[in-house]
């Protein structure tokens, strides 16, 4: 399994496992720790998708910066 594989993957897994605990212990129920959880989560796909973008430009794209 290559590098970039084992990063997707382990984002991936750290995403849904943030969100499964989410669910599982909920704090305060209140505005600012909804927003909170919902910006980690846009974090993380933010991160998958600037990892995926970086991959299909390394593909497909010209190497020259």
């Amino acid at each position: 399994m290559n590098v970039e594989t084992k990063l997707l993957n382990r984002l991936k897994a750290e995403q849904q496992s943030y969100a499964v605990e989410a669910l599982k212990r909920p704090q305060t129920r209140d505005a600012f720790e909804y927003g909170h959880r919902v910006g980690v989560m846009a974090g993380y796909e933010a991160a998958l998708n600037v990892l995926l973008k970086l991959l299909d430009e390394e593909q497909n794209g010209d190497n020259d910066l």
